[in-house]
């Protein structure tokens, strides 16, 4: 089955025209998990769930908004008592390297701070995966300069003892990438696989154990060829398929049941 296993229908971008967007979603016959940067945005991801039965959610604070608004584990745990059937995954959450500056215009002291309340986050994200038994969905992005952003998030799902989950859109090398397949996470790969021109991402889809591979589109964002420029949304994930299979020399047909089934059982999608 096609399975988006990371977009963002709760997001703005789709408040004119979600209802044709889910449409399409039904019609394709496919499921989708849409997921929360923020307790808001948590909150319509699990609207979307209990309206529509091939969408689910997942419930998070993103790490660019963790000077926007506190980590309320109450709310959140709340959400996944009265919605058990429909969270299925706790993110997206990480360590965002790019946009630390972001951080320090909404008041934070340092680079160091914004790093260090970015973890403390993270790390209060795993411990309601595990407390829920739920996986992950993690978020990283290195910065310009500061390439540890991966690094660090290993290190910290590894102290803290997180079990399962996913590194979405992945952006890491290929050694970073292998450490996350040996802890026992999953590696998303949006659209973005479509045009790299770097040579990385088909080096790590090429080598990736097929049992530890989703596909996703990041929607509204990172639109695969041939929308490019335009907003993404889930059916779109397709292309992502055919890139993959293109790649790893199997067919459409076989990495959208892979993927698929991966996703089934990393989320225990019913």
């Amino acid at each position: 089955m096609l399975i988006d296993s990371h977009c963002h229908l709760n997001f703005k971008a789709y408040k004119d025209d979600l209802s044709e967007v889910i449409g399409r979603c039904h019609q394709a016959g496919m499921k989708v998990i849409n997921v929360g940067a923020a307790l808001v945005s948590s909150d319509k991801a699990v609207e979307l769930a209990i309206a529509n039965d091939n969408m689910y959610a997942a419930l998070g604070l993103h790490p660019i908004h963790v000077y926007d608004e506190k980590f309320n584990l109450v709310a959140f745990q709340d959400l996944i008592d009265n919605n058990k059937d429909r969270v299925v995954a706790i993110g997206e959450t990480g360590l965002d390297y790019f946009h630390l500056w972001q951080c320090l215009e909404k008041g934070a002291g340092s680079i160091e701070e914004v790093k260090k309340k970015q973890k403390e986050v993270f790390v209060s994200h795993i411990k309601l995966a595990l407390d829920n038994d739920l996986p992950l969905i993690v978020h990283g992005r290195n910065g310009k300069e500061d390439k540890t952003a991966y690094q660090d998030i290993y290190n910290t799902l590894k102290e803290a003892g997180a079990k399962k989950g996913v590194i979405h859109c992945y952006g890491g090398d290929i050694a970073e990438a292998k450490k996350f397949v040996a802890l026992g996470f999953h590696l998303g790969f949006t659209g973005i696989v479509t045009f790299d021109k770097t040579g990385v991402l088909e080096e790590i889809v090429k080598w990736i154990p097929t049992d530890k591979m989703l596909i996703e589109t990041d929607a509204p964002y990172l639109s695969p060829e041939p929308y490019r420029g335009k907003r993404n949304e889930p059916i779109y994930v397709r292309h992502v398929a055919e890139k993959v299979a293109e790649i790893k020399g199997l067919s459409v047909e076989e990495v959208i049941e892979i993927s698929g089934n991966n996703a089934i059982e990393l989320f225990n999608l019913k």
